[in-house]
């Protein structure tokens, strides 16, 4: 039983925040790139292929920074530091999720195939960007977004609205993802690890506001693209609040709050799709 849970803890089942920041936003592209027209088989694809993804990652992540993690009083207790797990053992788990997704795969087309693999290996080298690149919040904007593999299970991949959807989500990505970092500021300075954070300094809040403000910009241009009634542009006002309520939090220094609330943000954002779709 206590291998079980290690296991469990290895890939953040403990902790779903991560799958739900990543199932809302590829539902979100699924319900925009099909038009509100949703397959049963591509929202089961869509939703275990996110937790798949999100373990996958988290696994790679504790593998890369095993030497790392037990520097680190917030992760010192994670499976593979406490010794719980061994690092063969996080390997063979590690595969294990990846035959699990290549069979979900094949019940997709050729090019959600290749797409996937190659964001899959982007995902793998992603916790490694720490090490050597000054902003690795970019990278994983651009690697941990469902949108290109989602639009490629729709066979929607000339569809005008993917890559305004794919940025905006990445901005949004960069944003929370910089308020996870403020978290872990002074031990990522301690251990050496890079961070937006420490690149952007005291202007880190102005700069996450400014990737908002881009993600907030970007949805509007895919309501413009997808000919979304006037319930998607009302709804993005409304949506500005939970940036509003992220620095409020922000300013208490209530960081992680701050980052949860963007499972919040991103469910809105499906919902008001669904609504929208269901009034064209």
């Amino acid at each position: 039983m206590s291998k079980m849970l290690a296991i469990a803890e290895l890939m953040r089942l403990d902790k779903p925040i991560g799958i739900y920041l990543l199932m809302w936003p590829a539902l979100l592209a699924l319900v925009i790139s099909s038009g509100g027209s949703l397959s049963y088989q591509h929202v089961f694809i869509v939703i275990f292929g996110s937790v798949l993804i999100r373990s996958i990652g988290c696994v790679i992540n504790d593998i890369w920074d095993k030497d790392l993690d037990g520097e680190v009083e917030r992760t010192k207790m994670r499976p593979i530091p406490s010794n719980r797990l061994s690092i063969l053992e996080s390997w063979c788990i590690f595969g294990f999720l990846g035959i699990l997704s290549l069979f979900l795969l094949s019940f997709t087309n050729a090019n959600t195939i290749f797409v996937s693999i190659l964001f899959g290996l982007l995902i793998i080298l992603y916790p490694l960007t720490k090490r050597f690149f000054i902003g690795p919040q970019l990278f994983l904007g651009l690697t941990f977004n469902p949108t290109i593999i989602v639009y490629a299970i729709s066979n929607e991949l000339n569809n005008p609205t993917m890559i305004p959807l794919y940025f905006s989500l990445a901005a949004m990505t960069v944003a929370f993802d910089s308020f996870y970092g403020l978290c872990d500021l002074e031990d990522d300075k301690k251990i050496g690890i890079n961070s937006t954070p420490i690149w952007w300094g005291s202007k880190t809040l102005f700069l996450i506001t400014i990737f908002q403000c881009l993600a907030i910009a970007l949805l509007v241009i895919v309501g413009w693209k997808a000919k979304l009634n006037f319930l998607w542009f009302a709804g993005i006002f409304f949506f500005t609040g939970f940036y509003f309520y992220q620095h409020h939090l922000a300013s208490k220094k209530e960081f992680f709050l701050a980052f949860k609330n963007n499972h919040w943000a991103s469910l809105y954002l499906l919902v008001l799709s669904l609504i929208c779709y269901s009034f064209i």
